[in-house]
């Protein structure tokens, strides 16, 4: 599966350091070919690879696995959201999704981490049907 916002994630971190692909790969200990199937494919390497090229890339490490498809972490999920109410201006944001966020503040951690897993998920679904 095709991941764009990872591939585009990664490739503007990297060059935002300054690094090659390959001093990536050295400082996140995987194969350079890792970074040429994420950056050209959009390829999502396993969740343990995904944070170590967060560390590597000296990137938060929730929002690197949110970018790439996984649960955070630390499940900071009110965070995330308010993260996502800033994203767009409250004017442009529909009004059922603000109505919604508001919602899932309510709810206690383990329901909002299920609640972002589904949300993450459904995103994964929309991007492939775009590409397909």
């Amino acid at each position: 599966m095709r991941n764009n916002l990872w591939s585009n994630y990664v490739k503007e971190k990297r060059k935002g350091k300054h690094l090659t692909r390959r001093k990536l790969a050295e400082l996140a200990k995987v194969d350079p070919s890792y970074l040429t199937l994420i950056e050209r494919d959009g390829f999502v390497p396993r969740k343990d690879k995904v944070v170590r090229l967060a560390r590597a890339m000296g990137c938060d490490i929730d929002e690197c696995l949110l970018t790439a498809g996984y649960a955070p972490q630390r499940v900071p999920v009110t965070e995330f959201l308010e993260r996502l109410e800033r994203y767009k201006d409250d004017r442009d944001m529909d009004e059922d999704l603000k109505k919604a966020v508001r919602e899932i503040r309510t709810f206690h951690a383990e329901e909002q981490k299920k609640v972002a897993q589904m949300i993450a998920a459904y995103l994964q679904v929309l991007h492939k049907g775009k590409e397909g």
